[in-house]
């Protein structure tokens, strides 16, 4: 048995493919992240384990391509980020409104439905939950001005511009660049909370990653 490290865009049965396995048998060799056909969500980066070549020996796959993960500025992971990866794959709910999506909304004092543009919100909760300052807005350009800034780090609050006219961008937290892409660990991506790829050339113009102390 060997190792491959989660690619951005992977997930169970791409995987399992991609090594020439069903996925009952990627389930059975990963014990605990799957239950039927409901896994949970892989991260960029993370070991899961594959059929490995002769001997059952315990071998690192490598990326097909490079993977640059910014560097992590302390050991721990920002605790922040830990609250955030909690909260992939809440969504929002048709009908009637997700109760967590309205706990985002009300920490910027709004009230809700759960349709109302919730990444600042999100933003916001995670890092109140995690004892730290927050910019109390849902606005997502708000976020700009925030804290400090800082290099490319993970963790980091990022500020895109906006995705749709009339919106006013979108925010998260900075989870990996991967070519000219930056994945970020936000809500409200495609209405739901997830680890999602967008271009740097959506990074705003000046200062885009913020820290908040």
């Amino acid at each position: 048995m060997a190792q491959y490290l989660v690619q951005p865009g992977d997930y169970p049965m791409k995987i399992a493919k991609k090594f020439g396995i069903t996925f009952d048998q990627f389930s059975a060799m990963n014990p605990g992240l799957c239950v039927g056909t409901q896994c949970k969500v892989l991260h960029v980066g993370q070991a899961v384990n594959v059929p490995g070549a002769g001997g059952g020996g315990h071998v690192m796959v490598q990326p097909a391509q490079p993977v640059q993960t910014v560097a992590q500025p302390m050991v721990a992971t920002p605790p922040w980020m830990t609250i955030a990866g909690r909260e992939v794959g809440v969504a929002e709910w048709n009908p009637g409104d997700n109760p967590r999506i309205l706990q985002y909304l009300a920490s910027v004092g709004l009230n809700g439905p759960d349709e109302t543009s919730w990444c600042g919100a999100f933003v916001n909760w995670c890092l109140r939950a995690a004892g730290m300052p927050s910019a109390n807005t849902g606005h997502a350009a708000s976020w700009a001005g925030f804290g400090r800034a800082v290099r490319p780090t993970y963790g980091a609050i990022t500020v895109l511009k906006p995705l749709a006219q009339g919106a006013s961008g979108h925010v998260g937290f900075l989870h990996a660049i991967v070519g000219d892409q930056v994945w970020l660990l936000s809500g409200n991506s495609s209405n739901s909370v997830r680890i999602s790829a967008y271009s740097q050339s959506k990074l705003i113009d000046t200062n885009p990653f913020r820290w908040p102390v």
